[in-house]
């Protein structure tokens, strides 16, 4: 099957009133787990070029990883940009074949926000691409840099700009080590309630599955970014197979005792999709 965008998968989503994964890519090896348990599973997912990967593999071959597997995989594969910081590298990404683009301005006043946004939006229109856009701020470790979304704000830039999707800063947090984020459900009904644009939850690993599941059945979430436990998980297990299994030197060796452990929780995540 060849690779797919954004939109389908969230139109998919929201036709069922579930969600899908994004899944945040660290290598080779866990990007082949997501899509073998995406197959086991029957499951189309996203997989993700955040600005940590970018930084130690060059975009065109991250790229060609993705595209790769969408093309030998039996479900439908999205390769996305994840928080693009600038049109450059939304644009680079866009030349090199990524249907789904993340541009994060976050951080910039809701004038100019929207204002950059627009630009971009534009320039993903000419390659039949996808935009994901962020508004309020989802904060790194400490929930208290977060800003909350505004529905206000939403509202405004929805009804001037049609993007594919929307990520909300509703009580959640990037790289949280557990299923601890409290999530702000009023908060959350009144974004819901002023667009119809599906919404994104940045920092999934923070989430509990059954807020997961609610989220999505009430409250128009359909994306959840995943990265932060998948990490960890890899850590834990080469660290265990470093320290128990002396006899194992063999990279190859190692990495496959690894993927079977990204594969077994990959396929637990999206089972909880099915619900």
């Amino acid at each position: 099957m060849s690779i797919s965008s954004l939109k389908n998968l969230l139109d998919d989503a929201k036709a069922k009133n579930t969600y899908v994964i994004g899944f945040v890519v660290q290598g080779w090896e866990d990007a082949c787990s997501f899509v073998e348990a995406a197959q086991e599973t029957d499951s189309g997912i996203i997989l993700q070029s955040g600005p940590g990967f970018r930084k130690n593999m060059p975009l065109e071959v991250i790229y060609s990883m993705f595209e790769k597997l969408g093309k030998e995989a039996n479900v439908k594969v999205v390769p996305h940009l994840d928080h693009g910081e600038n049109y450059e590298i939304c644009k680079k990404a866009l030349d090199i074949g990524f249907t789904s683009i993340m541009y994060d301005g976050s951080k910039l006043p809701f004038e100019e926000n929207l204002e950059q946004s627009f630009k971009i939006y534009e320039l993903t229109q000419k390659y039949n691409a996808c935009l994901e856009v962020e508004l309020g701020f989802v904060g790194y470790n400490n929930s208290s840099k977060n800003k909350m979304t505004s529905p206000e704000e939403v509202k405004l830039f929805t009804e001037q700009l049609p993007v594919t999707a929307l990520a909300v800063s509703v009580g959640n947090t990037h790289l949280q080590n557990e299923n601890s984020a409290i999530i702000d459900y009023d908060l959350l009904a009144k974004i819901n309630n002023v667009t119809n644009t599906p919404l994104v939850i940045h920092g999934g690993s923070g989430i509990n599955p059954l807020d997961r599941m609610k989220m999505s059945k009430n409250y128009g979430v359909r994306k959840f970014n995943i990265g932060t436990e998948f990490r960890r998980l890899f850590g834990t297990i080469l660290r265990d197979i470093l320290i128990n299994d002396k006899h194992i030197f063999d990279r190859l060796e190692i990495m496959q005792k690894l993927k079977l452990a990204l594969t077994k929780k990959a396929k637990k995540i999206l089972l909880d999709t099915n619900f």
